[in-house]
């Protein structure tokens, strides 16, 4: 009776899931609901990391948003990148017992992994018609992985995972230093096609059969940056590549600094002519910088496209999302970079929004949400992730 009541009056605390990524300088968090299959966002935060690579700092800034934003007891789901685990798909006969597979599974891990299983986590499961169906929660020890879900056909494509104890490990420490439930570890390329596949129409592309090329994701993130490649809304391949770290905004007052101090130095009715100099130049340089971001981005995203499988993939790249610390400034990603970016990759280029088909919770800024979306796209394809039983 006592829960009836609270079902009924709403005192029963509601239950959000919350997706957490760490990158080198900033802890991003998104927590949504669902309700009748749709999702709601609740909050979003970004909060700047003040130790590089500190775990005891890392757990405290994530235990001090977690509490800030409400959200300390929910089920959180944390992050690896994809480069850090190792995947291998095998068929397997449908008919198997769980025990069976499991076995088959081993065995496969065993043949396959360049190290001893003790050395590993393990999980694996089933690769199902639906992209948004795979995930992996690879915090079951590496004797005991778990089957995902069944499903009663001939054959079924199943997907191994793997990751190594000092990689994940330092991940559940910050868990549990920070005093959050840790509901699943995932990889980022899982978290960002289930947030892909939300945030577009591709889903109905694929359901009508429609021809869609390959899709590029891509993260400028400050001193490092990747591309993921989708095709049909599945995720096929991802590459990073390390850069140097820039602040645009704080290049352009160190380059002309020299001119906005000269401003303030020439007669009256010279600096309004001195200001439209000082401004021509900034833009140039601005200009500049988004066209050797664009023309490094896309020898990158060219080079992944190439190591595709060609008995898989057929098309050329139809479209491109661009998000990423790197991509933004003044806390934007602006007209220019998206333009010159357009331009190198030669396909249509758009700002990464993975909350652009969701309904937005009371009291959550709509104009927040939108500024902060194309860094919230691992963040939120984790808190997409269906609860682990």
């Amino acid at each position: 009776m006592r829960r009836i009541l609270s079902e009924l009056f709403g005192t029963r605390r509601r239950q959000y899931q919350v997706g957490v990524e760490f990158t080198d300088t900033q802890v991003r968090l998104v927590s949504l609901s669902k309700r009748d299959g749709q999702h709601r966002v609740e909050g979003v935060c970004i909060a700047e990391l003040g130790s590089l690579g500190d775990i005891q700092d890392i757990a405290q800034c994530l235990g001090h948003v977690v509490k800030s934003m409400g959200v300390k007891g929910q089920r959180v789901s944390l992050a690896i990148k994809s480069s850090s685990a190792f995947t291998k798909s095998a068929m397997l006969d449908a008919t198997l017992s769980r025990r069976e597979i499991d076995d088959r599974m081993l065995a496969e891990a065993d043949s396959a992994l360049p190290y001893e299983l003790d050395e590993v986590y393990l999980d694996y499961a089933v690769v199902e018609s639906n992209p948004s169906g795979v995930a992996s929660h690879l915090i079951a020890p590496s004797l005991a992985p778990q089957e995902l879900s069944t499903h009663a056909i001939a054959h079924q494509k199943m997907l191994l995972v793997a990751c190594k104890a000092d990689v994940l490990d330092p991940i559940v420490r910050i868990a549990e230093q920070a005093g959050i439930r840790l509901d699943a570890v995932d990889l980022d390329s899982f978290a960002l096609e289930r947030a892909l596949m939300q945030s577009t129409r591709l889903p109905l592309q694929v359901a009508t059969g429609q021809s869609l090329g390959v899709v590029a994701l891509i993260l400028l993130e400050s001193g490092h940056s990747c591309v993921h490649l989708f095709h049909n809304g599945r995720h096929k391949l991802h590459r990073e590549w390390g850069h140097e770290k820039i602040d645009f905004d704080s290049y352009l007052k160190e380059q002309f600094k020299d001119q906005f101090r000269d401003q303030f130095k020439v007669k009256f009715e010279a600096r309004e002519e001195t200001r439209v100099k000082v401004t021509t130049a900034i833009g140039s340089g601005r200009l500049g910088h988004y066209r050797d971001v664009a023309n490094e981005t896309a020898n990158q995203v060219r080079t992944a496209l190439s190591q595709l499988p060609s008995d898989e993939v057929e098309g050329e790249l139809s479209l491109a999302y661009l998000g990423g610390e790197g991509a933004l400034v003044s806390g934007v990603i602006e007209a220019g970079l998206i333009n010159e970016m357009a331009d190198s990759l030669l396909c249509e280029v758009k700002s990464a929004n993975p909350f652009r088909r969701m309904a937005l919770g009371e009291g959550v800024d709509p104009i927040a949400v939108n500024q902060d979306a194309p860094l919230l796209m691992v963040a939120c394809g984790l808190a997409m992730r269906e609860a682990s039983t």
